[in-house]
């Protein structure tokens, strides 16, 4: 700030704020900023005119705007926002790292004792007439509700008529939910993965530039889905164990086991895989399920055909591990290397998943009577868990234990052969690159022996092809110089080149005859 004088007894102060730049960055909208910038000139009138004329004040405002993706919008939407979804609510929000809600269901409805079994298939529009007008039976023992394909609907209609956890139907639409069991006060909830075999039949129909992008994913259920589900499904519904030939489905299964003896299985799309054996058990007035009358023994059966499904993938495996190691031992190339790695990684994936399947039947077989979370959708079920007790209608039965363990002992051994086809498949690599290796290294050496063959000729040529005058080359003939190259030539190989076996058999003698003498040698020995 500084005064300005002017003509006469008149004087003009004239004082100038200037306001710097704002900006404002958000690290989580990452794209969207917001520049700003603001000029505020203001001026003090004078006695008399001087040569300095004030201005009137004027704002300057520019804004940029760069907006964010829509995925980070759509993220940042849910940020604080009530954990579940509400069976009770509609229109509930479904994230983008969840399952397609909007799949037709195939439901059916299975009710059976250790006398009686029926079965009712319901379509997807009938479910809340079939449950208002067909409860569980008087003579059932257990009422089993399978579902194949995921609809929001469906399950918050099974979420509502079972008073299921808003936590637990979220959990069932969200891929990324671990493996796990839930105690509620009048449920139970379990999640874990189901894999089986599968043959890329389809494989030829994919497009090159696809088949290019990632080698390790080629599913026939990504075909006629959007670029963005595609995006994500890649990773969660195939895993390509032998290249163009074999692969491993993978999808989510739940698990509900309620205080009134109500079995609620739901698949995303690989239902029927599981529903037909067991169904052939039920028919069956002599299986283990009918004879006890128990639903926790259904969920284990339920588990034990997962498990089941799984098995083939690892005899796949080893047959594909075995053609590779065939392979490798007859001709090994780069592209072996590349075939092996796929294997290794589905082979991961597969263990990975056999593991967490594993903690979850531990955690199941572990459970007594602990207290279980209550159900927050209701009020008053809430309030009766201060004075009411877990109902026993939710534990594993000890029956049901006994079965699980023989569960528990097939995944043991599937993870055991698993992690050995890790390890084989690591060696057989190594196997390649250091075959590769020795025998790059040998046509180095035939090269260096080679040119140490040339290496006086060279030598020689040189010197004799000198342009002057040199004591006793003129004056004789190319003889001269083969009698100079041929002993240089025999010298050098002799000493550049590989040694004989002779002559190493008689450096190994004179080696032991020297060790031999100093064990016989007591001064050698002080």
């Amino acid at each position: 700030m500084g005064n300005i004088h002017s003509s006469g007894s008149a004087r003009t102060v004239s004082r100038s704020i200037l306001c710097g730049h704002t900006q404002l960055r958000s690290h989580q909208l990452a794209n969207e900023r917001l520049w700003s910038r603001r000029s505020i000139v203001s001026t003090s009138t004078g006695a008399s005119a001087s040569h300095l004329q004030s201005r009137p004040s004027r704002i300057h405002l520019s804004t940029h705007h760069y907006h964010a993706s829509s995925s980070l919008k759509q993220h940042s939407s849910r940020i604080g926002a009530e954990p579940g979804i509400d069976s009770a609510a509609h229109g509930s929000h479904v994230e983008r790292h969840m399952v397609n809600a909007s799949v037709d269901s195939r439901i059916n409805v299975v009710d059976f004792s250790d006398e009686h079994m029926e079965q009712d298939i319901v379509p997807p529009r009938s479910l809340q007439q079939f449950l208002d007008e067909r409860p569980t039976p008087a003579w059932a023992k257990c009422r089993w509700i399978h579902v194949n394909g995921l609809d929001l609907d469906v399950i918050k209609l099974l979420g509502r008529h079972k008073r299921l956890h808003r936590l637990a139907i979220e959990d069932v639409f969200d891929q990324r939910t671990p493996t796990k069991v839930d105690w509620y006060q009048d449920h139970c909830f379990m999640v874990m993965p189901m894999q089986k075999l599968l043959h890329n039949e389809d494989y030829q129909r994919v497009p090159e530039d696809q088949r290019a992008e990632n080698p390790l994913w080629c599913s026939p259920y990504n075909m006629g889905h959007s670029q963005s589900e595609n995006n994500h499904n890649r990773r969660h519904a195939w895993r390509t164990l032998a290249h163009e030939t074999l692969g491993i489905s993978t999808e989510q299964v739940s698990i509900f086991l309620t205080a009134d003896n109500t079995v609620i299985t739901l698949f995303e799309r690989s239902g029927d895989d599981v529903l037909n054996p067991i169904l052939e058990r039920l028919e069956s007035a002599q299986s283990v399920v009918r004879t006890s009358n128990d639903p926790s023994m259904l969920v284990q059966a339920v588990i034990d055909a997962v498990v089941d499904l799984a098995m083939p993938i690892a005899q796949a495996a080893a047959d594909t591990f075995a053609e590779l190691e065939l392979a490798v031992l007859r001709s090994p190339n780069i592209a072996q290397s590349k075939h092996l790695y796929i294997l290794r990684s589905a082979l991961t994936h597969f263990n990975d998943n056999m593991i967490s399947t594993g903690g979850l039947l531990r955690t199941i077989c572990d459970h007594h009577s602990a207290a279980p979370r209550p159900n927050n959708s209701d009020v008053a079920a809430v309030e009766s868990t201060k004075t009411q007790p877990h109902s026993a209608a939710t534990a594993i039965s000890p029956t049901t234990r006994v079965y699980l363990q023989d569960v528990q002992d097939h995944i043991t051994a599937l993870f055991t052969s698993t992690r050995e086809q890790i390890r084989a498949t690591e060696n057989l690599t190594n196997l390649i690159f250091n075959t590769i290796a020795a025998s790059q290294n040998e046509s180095v050496r035939k090269l260096t022996l080679l040119s140490s063959f040339f290496l006086p000729l060279t030598f020689l040529t040189g010197y004799f092809g000198m342009n002057f005058d040199m004591p006793g080359v003129n004056d004789n003939s190319d003889a001269v110089f083969w009698w100079i190259a041929t002993p240089v030539m025999l010298i050098a190989v002799l000493f550049l080149g590989p040694k004989p076996r002779w002559v190493r058999s008689l450096e190994w003698r004179r080696t032991r005859l020297k060790r031999s003498r100093r064990s016989f040698d007591p001064n050698e020995r002080l």
